[in-house]
């Protein structure tokens, strides 16, 4: 009996060592594999005691901002979660399309992190915190937050009384520079009129007037979005003629060769800014006596003519009938002089 006693107590010592072993070799797989949210241990050890912590997402995560060449700049608030001694904190960043999935894509210990996506578009962000130390153990998800990388520069236009700017105009004109941004949106627009120094305006457009006679005003403009990318300057020249031309001068005639017809001459007028676009003669009615006021209303009947012209043939008379005549001379920013008239002249 002592013999078989002394057997079953040392079998009972072996069978109890050998599970300790197979607990603390568990153990030891649970705490190096474990990808959850606690730490759990425990030993047979009486030196060693049990400790849990639950490791949870970053408090909140802040609307991702837009900079310039695509970058999008992520910031959130520390987790709740204190590590412990012995045990590192960090943060994963993930990045994915709206609902996902995530893919990872950085691993930080600070609160934010600049990101520089492929190429333009709106991503998800998701934030995890993660503990390491006797192995690692990861958060849940932040809440997703849309990012958008936008590395292009808007697209400017000018507009001049709300048509093209090209030509000349005979008042003060009311300039438009306006943009299109299609990814973060327009942030302002800069202009810079006869280098007096750039004005910038937040927004998608601005209008402003630009006045004074001048061949040569000059519009700088460059449009800025919301990321702060920003497009080239451009200019515009804005051409403002105040002054009309001068008149016509001594406007005779005399009867044309052909019955009907009255062969007109004159001095034509000049325009030193500009320059003299065209030229109109104006027939009154025939009639007898001084010529009337000069007049639409008197002078119905116009003939267009070049800029250069210093002659007519007027033709579909009656002849023998006197009429009267006079020159409106036009020039390229649409000011307007009328010259005297001319005197009865009788047609052939």
């Amino acid at each position: 009996m002592a013999m078989g006693s002394a057997f079953r107590s040392q079998g009972d010592r072996l069978l109890a060592l050998a599970f300790v072993l197979m607990v603390t070799l568990a153990l030891a797989g649970i705490v190096s594999g474990d990808t959850g949210a606690t730490f759990a241990t425990t030993s047979t050890n009486p030196g060693n005691h049990v400790s849990t912590l639950l490791v949870q997402p970053p408090a909140s995560q802040s609307a991702p901002a837009s900079s310039a060449g695509g970058v999008v700049n992520l910031s959130w608030t520390a987790t709740p979660t204190a590590p412990g001694t012995g045990h590192t904190l960090s943060y994963n960043v993930l990045r994915g399309p709206a609902g996902g999935p995530y893919a990872q894509i950085a691993t930080t210990a600070g609160l934010a992190y600049s990101d520089t996506p492929p190429a333009d578009g709106t991503y998800q962000y998701v934030i995890q915190a993660k503990v390491t130390g006797g192995g690692t153990f990861t958060s849940a998800n932040s809440t997703a937050q849309n990012g958008i990388s936008d590395r292009t520069a808007p697209t400017m236009s000018i507009t001049c009384n709300g048509g093209s700017c090209a030509g000349w105009f005979n008042a003060t004109v009311s300039v438009t520079v306006s943009g299109v941004d299609t990814g973060t949106g327009m942030g302002s627009v800069t202009r810079n009129v006869d280098a007096g120094g750039q004005v910038s305006t937040g927004g998608a457009g601005v209008t402003f007037n630009v006045s004074g006679e001048s061949a040569g005003h000059t519009v700088a403009y460059f449009g800025t979005d919301a990321a702060g990318n920003a497009s080239a300057s451009a200019n515009q020249t804005v051409k403002i003629d105040l002054t009309s031309p001068t008149a016509a001068t001594g406007i005779t005639g005399v009867a044309g060769q052909g019955n009907g017809e009255i062969d007109l001459s004159w001095a034509k007028g000049t325009d030193a800014l500009s320059g003299v676009a065209s030229q109109t003669i104006h027939r009154s009615a025939a009639g007898p006596g001084a010529c009337p006021a000069v007049n639409a209303a008197n002078y119905p009947t116009s003939y267009a003519v070049s800029a250069a012209a210093t002659s007519y043939t007027v033709t579909g008379l009656v002849s023998n009938k006197k009429y009267c005549f006079y020159v409106t001379t036009t020039d390229n920013a649409g000011n307007t002089k009328s010259s005297a008239a001319s005197g009865r002249i009788t047609a052939n």
